[in-house]
């Protein structure tokens, strides 16, 4: 027992640590009011960790935004999806925060970012400012919160980097103060047998364990039986005072006989790290039922680096007759706890489960170069390109091609090519491929090359090819021809591609590009009418839109101002 509860100190004792590592309240609260999340540090997204904290705005934009330190702006993007509008501030004292889904940046930032939209006539701009180009004060207003990029809901995204290595770090961990006094929930238990001459309630494949609720921190599930190497997995989400969104936790711990074997905390990971998200959860189980169950234990291609285990990496090994008590103890940032029990009994009774065969044409081993041909159409497999050795399913039907089931997560992209030889001129003009997603077809990303259109893509499923000679629409601008419109503020229109995407987008007054901003969630251009240098009451508004097979519509109307 006291080496157990030597293990048990010094894991604790790990955790403190990370906690006090950071200057605490280093960093200010970006906006003037209390901080209600919409999404915690670490929260699992599809295919990737979240980054930073999802602060409310009371759901509005226009919020002000404070700089959490002084220092200086270090980076400024701008894009249609993604963090949409972002400010990075780099500090002295050596971290670097991010602010994201901003709907416009304060006035000296505006105007120097405008600057380089107009010298490089595009919306969409990343620079690098000098440390002496735009500095920054303590609580100096640095920007307005909105909703654009890819949010759903207006919001401030929020980080904190360490400068020098680029890792994100929980802002929590600085000091910042959030309200949480509700426990973490539990949402469902499943243990999976690995591999052979194991199995779990008398069968070689996972289940789902029935579990009781004792309180709102203590469930107590069913006596499992199970014989070999078996792996937990739970179902989990964390509640904050004032909020309904479903957040993720902070931390899972596990213990067997009071000894800790597994732990994992939500303190720092780096960006090249998140994809192995699709390996911390059962990402099968997600394809096919879209509900999140966390592994307690590390796959052999997990490189994450936010675990502490024992030797066996969180495996259990269950033999005959022994028995077991596990406790899985999930914790939120401010220590909220609650517990699974959950007893195990070795059972060497397995009943076996006559599988299909799983067997096909094409067996890809992850350590080779891999490439299938079938009909007009190849696959190219770099190495990796699977955490493990699979079969898949391909075949190819007309204008379809099957590359498995949706359910295996891909390490990095393999290449989907299609031969077009047999196609029209017509035909391999406007030829495209398309996801098949439910009933809709999405674009996805074509390249074309000589006598062939290929893409690089982490899907698997079902690709179609599709044919687009329809170009975007332009509709909805906010003045008819000729019109006066010297009280208005802005000027806006309406474009969308029914088939494909926007590529490009060209505006110009009286023959000179203007900035007009573009707002794709709504389909939506508008032009800030105090940028124009008027040296006349008639102008003359064009705009021309090309999508991604170059397609192309124009629009042209005049203006008095």
């Amino acid at each position: 027992m006291k080496k157990q509860h030597f293990l048990l100190c010094l894991f604790t004792f790990c955790m403190s640590f990370g906690q006090q590592k950071y200057p605490q309240n280093d960093f200010r609260n970006p906006l003037d009011f209390p901080i209600i999340l919409a999404g915690t540090f670490g929260e699992l997204r599809t295919n990737h960790f979240h980054s930073g904290i999802d602060i409310k705005t009371k759901g509005v934009s226009g919020k002000k935004v404070y700089t959490a330190k002084e220092g200086y702006v270090s980076r400024i993007k701008i894009s249609l999806w993604g963090y949409g509008k972002a400010l990075y501030v780099t500090h002295p004292n050596g971290f670097t925060t991010v602010y994201g889904h901003l709907e416009k940046f304060s006035d000296k930032i505006e105007k120097y970012i405008k600057q380089k939209q107009y010298a490089k006539e595009s919306f969409e701009v990343q620079v690098f400012p000098n440390r002496d180009e735009l500095v920054i004060e303590k609580d100096e207003i640095i920007a307005y919160s909105g909703n654009s990029g890819g949010s759903t809901a207006p919001h401030l995204h929020f980080e904190i980097r360490d400068t020098k290595t680029e890792k994100i770090i929980n802002p929590l961990l600085f000091g910042l103060e959030v309200p949480d006094n509700i426990t973490p929930r539990f949402g469902g238990l499943r243990v999976t047998p690995i591999g052979k001459n194991a199995a779990v309630n008398q069968l070689p494949v996972a289940q789902d364990i029935h579990v009781e609720k004792i309180n709102s921190h203590l469930y107590v599930s069913d006596e499992v039986e199970a014989i070999g190497k078996i792996g937990l997995q739970i179902n989990t989400y964390d509640l904050l005072n004032h909020a309904a969104n479903k957040n993720g936790v902070y931390s899972i711990d596990m213990t067997v006989n009071d000894t800790l074997v597994y732990h994992h905390d939500l303190e720092t990971f780096a960006f090249d790290e998140s994809k192995y998200i699709n390996l911390l959860i059962d990402y099968e189980h997600y394809a096919k039922h879209y509900k999140k169950y966390q592994k307690t234990y590390i796959e052999p291609a997990n490189r994450l680096s936010i675990y502490k285990t024992d030797k066996n990496k969180g495996f259990l090994n269950i033999k005959n007759e022994e028995h077991y008590r596990v406790e899985i103890i999930i914790k939120d940032f401010a220590n909220n706890t609650t517990t699974i029990r959950v007893p195990i009994k070795g059972n060497k009774i397995i009943t076996p489960i006559i599988e299909e065969n799983l067997q096909t044409p094409y067996h890809i081993n992850q350590n080779k170069y891999t490439v299938f041909k079938q009909g007009n159409s190849e696959l190219r497999f770099p190495k990796n390109t699977f955490y493990k050795d699979v079969y898949l399913d391909y075949s190819v039907d007309k204008n379809m091609i099957h590359v498995h089931k949706p359910i295996l997560p891909l390490n990095k992209s393999y290449t989907l090519t299609y031969f077009i030889d047999s196609l029209t001129a017509t035909e391999k003009k406007y030829v495209y491929f398309a996801y098949k997603s439910g009933s809709h077809f999405n674009y996805v990303s074509t390249n074309k090359k000589d006598n062939k259109i290929y893409t690089n893509t982490k899907y698997l499923g079902d690709f179609y090819l599709k044919f687009d000679s329809i170009a975007p629409i332009i509709y909805k601008p906010s003045f008819y021809n000729k019109q006066n419109i010297s009280n208005h503020k802005t000027l806006s229109i309406h474009i969308k591609d029914k088939e494909t995407d926007i590529k490009n987008y060209y505006a110009t007054i009286d023959g000179k590009w203007i900035l007009m901003e573009y707002q794709p969630k709504k389909d939506r251009l508008f032009f800030d009418l105090s940028d124009l240098k008027a040296t006349q009451q008639q102008h003359t508004f064009k705009l021309k839109v090309q999508d991604v097979l170059g397609n192309s519509k124009t629009y042209e109307a005049s203006f008095y101002k």
